[in-house]
């Protein structure tokens, strides 16, 4: 919705604080809910964050330097014995037990 609300000239930046009193005009972004469904159609699992999921991503965020983002998807990983990761992002390489799969790794697969 940012990048959406940015590229269309209603902010400047991407930055929430300048979205969150601006109510016409978030009401008339819906790139943003397109670009969801289409996501939501990949056959993608949709994982829910809930308490205990919190716990473990902290557990892996104080282990392993992590972004909270990125502990979340470490500790979801783990929840459901997942090895392989797909990701630009170099951060997952020191995680043991993590295989990180860069664009270039899935481009010579194809």
């Amino acid at each position: 919705m940012l990048a959406e609300a940015c590229h269309v000239g209603i902010i400047g930046r991407e930055n929430y604080s300048l979205l969150e009193n601006r109510v016409c005009e978030v009401k008339r972004l819906s790139r943003y809910w397109t670009q969801t469904l289409s996501i939501l159609r990949m056959n993608v699992i949709v994982l829910p964050v809930d308490e205990a999921s919190l716990h473990r991503a902290h557990r892996e965020r104080a282990a392993h330097g992590l972004l909270t983002n990125d502990s979340l998807i470490v500790a979801a990983m783990r929840k459901y014995g997942l090895t392989a990761l797909a990701s630009a992002d170099g951060g997952f390489d020191h995680i043991p037990d993590l295989t990180r799969y860069s664009p270039s790794d899935l481009a010579q697969v194809s």
